[in-house]
């Protein structure tokens, strides 16, 4: 019985110890109406958004109004050469694709695309338009796709825009469910990378 006491009042400590823990991923509120520095690229919403702590590379920011599943704004700053766009999942058995400052803009959304796939286990992922578009008063270039996740129908849509300057990447992608979500978000995603800085 006192080994029992003694077990249970262990497991209870640790639980204690485990709850006062800081949380691995927390939100930060942005504000509406307020400039942000995301480590090289600075935009500013109109209405207020949710940044969460976890990064998807290194280099990236991630922005949710009602939850990843629903609607996701990222950007990635000042992408080096050798660097992936998103964090590495495998190095060795699956890398991520490296950028390259020599990428010519059809090379750019290729890259994207095989970073996106990988980043998302997809292989539904199709591209509606690609076109040039300015971004962060640069030339730079717009993609258009639609995707389905892994063991999911829904299908969704996104928009992103892809840029060089001074030899390095920039991004600033919007991603969300076809149905709704999509087209309610995109104004305000298209106005912010429309006013992007970097």
């Amino acid at each position: 019985m006192k080994r029992f006491r003694k077990s249970l009042a262990s497991a209870l400590f640790a639980t204690a110890l485990l709850g006062a823990a800081p949380a691995r991923a927390g939100w930060k509120l942005i504000p509406a109406h307020v400039a942000v520095d995301l480590a090289g690229i600075i935009v500013t919403p109109a209405s207020d958004w949710n940044q969460a702590s976890a990064r998807p590379g290194e280099r990236g920011f991630s922005w949710t109004h009602d939850g990843f599943d629903l609607n996701r704004f990222e950007t990635f700053a000042a992408v080096p050469t050798g660097a992936p766009l998103y964090k590495e999942r495998s190095r060795r058995s699956n890398p991520m694709p490296k950028f390259d400052s020599t990428m010519l803009l059809p090379d750019l959304a290729d890259f994207f695309e095989r970073s996106f796939r990988l980043q998302n286990n997809l292989s539904d992922y199709t591209v509606d338009e690609t076109r040039p578009a300015r971004f962060g008063g640069h030339a730079g270039l717009l993609v258009r796709y639609h995707y389905s996740l892994p063991n999911d129908e829904l299908l969704r849509q996104g928009l992103v825009r892809l840029a060089v300057a001074r030899g390095r990447l920039f991004v600033a992608n919007f991603a969300a469910p076809q149905l709704h979500f999509f087209n309610a978000g995109l104004p305000e995603a298209e106005a912010m990378m429309d006013s992007a800085r970097f």
